[in-house]
């Protein structure tokens, strides 16, 4: 019984070799490819017969078109089947989704969110003043947004600078609420996305909402330019 049974894993040892001896190449190009989406604002992208702008365009892919990545080049170029031929599209125009646990997604937005706090209520600030506090977690952009919209002004510093102070409204539009990551007061948790695109780091933050009045389906955004830098919100809805 016991030589039959070993006899058996040999045969099995053998065939395995045999199949990976006669098929390495396969083997390994399957296990090197790569799932990436389309990410354009507008238009198709090229699919071309070569790695760069000087080669024939053979084809063109829409947004958020799935495609199997075969390899990159390090002059941004992604190799790709069209039409079961080798084409190439430019990697810029590419997102890869990656995954990233629940508790570093909550880590990360805590971090950017908390930063809202470090401007007091009934306190007055300076334009400059708001960028330096909230520059750690914020965007240029996402700062003006926030004085903007969510912040108003009555009176002025002794250089003539405005001051600003947080608005009294119920419905902010750039101060963020919040989210419930354990989901006991929420229907449900946050859910997470998590992608890079030529060189940057994207994070996306979703959640369904509701209380007695109000349904909210809050989804922020936060970036980074590298991996080393800190993530950023640029953008939230709700």
């Amino acid at each position: 019984m016991k030589k039959g049974f070993l006899k058996l894993v040999v045969i099995v040892l053998l065939a395995i070799g045999l199949v990976t001896s006669l098929f390495p190449s396969r083997i390994a190009q399957a296990s090197s490819t790569k799932t990436a989406y389309v990410d354009i604002t507008s238009g198709k992208l090229n699919v071309r017969s070569g790695p760069g702008t000087q080669y024939k365009i053979i084809g063109s892919h829409k947004d958020n078109t799935r495609l199997t990545i075969y390899s990159q080049t390090k002059s941004g170029w992604a190799k790709i089947k069209y039409n079961k031929k080798n084409g190439y599209v430019a990697t810029k125009y590419l997102r890869f989704y990656h995954t990233m646990s629940r508790t570093d997604a909550k880590s990360i937005t805590d971090r950017a969110i908390n930063i809202q706090d470090k401007i007091a209520n009934n306190k007055t600030y300076t334009k400059k003043q708001i960028h330096q506090l909230q520059s750690p977690g914020y965007t240029s952009a996402y700062i003006d947004n926030l004085i903007k919209y969510d912040m108003t002004s009555h009176k002025k510093d002794k250089k003539g600078n405005k001051l600003y102070e947080w608005l009294a409204t119920d419905f902010p539009m750039y101060r963020i609420w919040g989210f419930d990551w354990s989901g006991k007061e929420a229907p449900e948790k946050p859910s997470i996305t998590y992608y890079t695109k030529d060189g940057a780091w994207y994070l996306k933050v979703y959640q369904y909402d509701k209380d007695d009045m109000y349904t909210y389906h809050q989804t922020l955004y936060l970036s980074k330019s590298s991996e080393k830098a800190a993530w950023k919100i640029y953008n939230y809805k709700w």
